[in-house]
């Protein structure tokens, strides 16, 4: 009984060595992917949508979703393969993924926008980027001060969740990189901000764009003029669109017509052929961009056709 027992562990070692254990592949294998909060509907989508195709063939992705600094600290100091953010890497932290990774790819794989948002009720339409700046730097406090109120009173209360990309694109864009020193209401997470948005008469809250659909609340999105102030130099404003107030209408995000847009960028530092890869090249081909296109976002790496308004 001994020998048979000793002969069949032998075989099975045999057989063992006999098939390779089997390798990572395009569509096998696990990744986790840091998707930014201040974005996530559509993201958590493309995950959803690449699972529904290869999910029953090998392919494990898991998703946590965190702020866009902490998805670029933990893709340069720790294991994280793909990460999303709203915040490209800068050149020195690039080259610190390449000394420590060997390789990094990059590409924009959607153009989105930060919102003001406001209550139903606010009769306020329009605003322009220099009156959000001054609002956020704490210089103008009330409805009536803006240029444009049309008979809103009170005093604005700002909502934007504390260290937040909306909140870091505030402070970058706006404030040529001094914080946000308004007296602000923070809320944890898109949601809470856009909840606090439409139980607060006088609130104006800042948000991603793809949080408006997702949330399903009744707030009203401003229309926002960069006259008189430029807030990013990477989206330059057309000069037929100075002076002129645009929503975050997809078209206007696309022709740079909206002055708060940013793109979605992907980053990778994986090796080709695995399921990092694979997943990117899903996100950034036909079928993922139709993800963003779904979602009222700006696809980046297909052809847009603007159609004209019936």
């Amino acid at each position: 009984m001994t020998l048979r027992i000793l002969l069949v562990c032998t075989l099975a070692a045999s057989a063992a060595g006999c098939y390779p254990e089997r390798k990572e592949s395009p569509t096998t294998g696990e990744l986790q992917v840091l998707i930014p909060e201040s974005a996530a509907p559509p993201l958590i989508r493309e995950v959803e949508s690449f699972l529904g195709v290869y999910g029953l063939h090998g392919a494990h992705i898991t998703y946590r979703v965190v702020r866009s600094q902490e998805a670029i600290s933990r893709f340069i100091l720790d294991t994280a393969r793909l990460i999303f953010t709203t915040q490209p890497l800068s050149k020195a932290e690039e080259d610190l993924v390449r000394n420590t990774a060997g390789s990094l790819a990059s590409i924009v794989v959607a153009y989105d926008g930060i919102v003001a948002a406001v209550h139903h009720k606010n009769p306020v339409e329009r605003i322009s980027a220099a009156e959000i700046r001054k609002i956020v730097a704490g210089n103008v406090t009330h409805w009536e001060d803006l240029q444009d109120h049309r008979g809103k009173r009170g005093r604005i209360v700002v909502i934007v969740e504390d260290s937040s990309d909306a909140e870091v694109y505030l402070e970058q864009n706006l404030l040529r990189g001094a914080p946000v020193s308004v007296n602000h209401r923070s809320a944890h997470g898109s949601l809470e901000v856009l909840r606090g948005v439409v139980s607060d008469e006088n609130s104006l809250g800042f948000v991603g764009l793809s949080w408006i659909d997702s949330a399903r609340v009744p707030a009203k999105l401003l229309e926002v003029s960069a006259s008189g102030f430029d807030p990013d130099t990477v989206y330059a404003i057309p000069a037929e669109a100075l002076g002129k107030f645009y929503g975050p209408h997809p078209a206007h995000i696309y022709r740079n017509y909206y002055p708060f847009k940013r793109g979605i960028h992907m980053y990778t530092k994986s090796l080709k052929g695995d399921l990092a890869s694979g997943f990117g090249t899903f996100v950034a081909a036909k079928e993922g961009q139709r993800v963003f296109l779904e979602t009222g976002l700006v696809p980046a790496t297909q052809p847009i056709r603007l159609r004209p308004s019936q």
